[in-house]
């Protein structure tokens, strides 16, 4: 009988059962005691040998599938930090780029009442200032869609 032959006959024999899974593994051995006596483990008998490198292959096995997840899990890991670090450089240039329009607009409309006498300039001032102000809500209100939408 085969690894592949055993593995399918107990998926059969689980399907038809409720409640609490037996122990998986021969069912020859399904029956026997599981736990080993100190006496076991100082005078091992041939059986017991076995039973034990069988099941030291099954977990080597078990902890080569593991790896392959631990590997998945460590380039997610690292991807998220990567995703994490850009969020943040893009909310930090989100937040200088409408501080910086707020201020130039600001100091734009500031100048308009002293250039105002002095026309084409007053109305050129004020409205280069009202667009920059104008700039810097629209990209905070960009920003705020875009960090909700993440």
């Amino acid at each position: 009988m085969t690894e592949q032959d055993f593995n399918e006959l107990t998926r059969e024999d689980a399907k038809g059962q409720s409640g609490p899974s037996p122990p998986k593994g021969p069912r020859a051995l399904r029956n026997i005691s599981r736990e080993l006596t100190e006496e076991d483990l100082a005078n091992p008998s041939p059986a017991v040998q076995k039973l034990l490198l069988n099941e030291i292959d099954r977990l080597e096995v078990v902890n080569e599938e593991h790896k392959h997840y631990m590997e998945l899990f460590h380039e997610a890991d690292k991807e998220v930090a990567v995703l994490k670090q850009q969020s943040r450089t893009a909310l930090a240039l989100d937040t200088i780029a409408f501080g910086g329009c707020l201020t130039v607009g600001a100091l734009l409309l500031g100048m308009a009442p002293g250039l105002w006498s002095h026309q084409p300039f007053g109305w050129i001032v004020v409205v280069a200032g009202g667009v920059t102000l104008g700039i810097g809500i629209a990209a905070k209100m960009v920003s705020a869609i875009r960090g909700k939408a993440s």
